[in-house]
């Protein structure tokens, strides 16, 4: 009888922990796929949903989604490699970084045409994320 009412027992803790262990691994609850994009694991959403919404806000034709898709690419692989430079200092990089960023949105303008120009000067601009408005609403301290 002791038995049995231990083994009921373990079999029932066995189930409590059992049942959430098998709903964390379901689809539904599945984690995100790995963030693509800069930083670390902040908005952007990397170069791949900056063409996305380009092409969307933009109606791109295709020759320009490539255009597009290979300036992105490009000014990527430069922001990687400066990310992983380690002897610059963070402002060193941040300014860089900048710089990179409105390269990028000088070459991409210039794939536009004169409409699509007019909308994308109405963008906000290109960019890492965070680095408009801070919450309040006021613009960061320039340094």
């Amino acid at each position: 009888m002791k038995v049995s009412l231990r083994l009921s027992s373990l079999l029932f803790a066995l189930a409590l922990v059992a049942i959430p262990v098998s709903q964390a691994q379901t689809p539904d609850n599945a984690p995100p796929p790995p963030h693509e994009g800069h930083g670390k694991g902040g908005k952007g959403g990397g170069p791949r949903q900056m063409i996305d919404q380009l092409s969307k806000k933009l109606n791109l034709s295709a020759d320009q989604v490539k255009q597009v898709t290979e300036i992105v690419n490009s000014h990527d692989a430069a922001l990687k490699a400066l990310r992983d430079d380690t002897a610059l200092s963070n402002q060193d990089r941040r300014t860089k970084s900048q710089a990179i960023f409105k390269e990028m949105q000088t070459q991409v303008r210039a794939k536009l045409t004169a409409d699509q120009q007019a909308i994308f000067d109405k963008m906000p601009p290109m960019g890492p994320p965070g680095r408009g408005k801070k919450k309040d609403g006021n613009p960061p301290p320039s340094n």
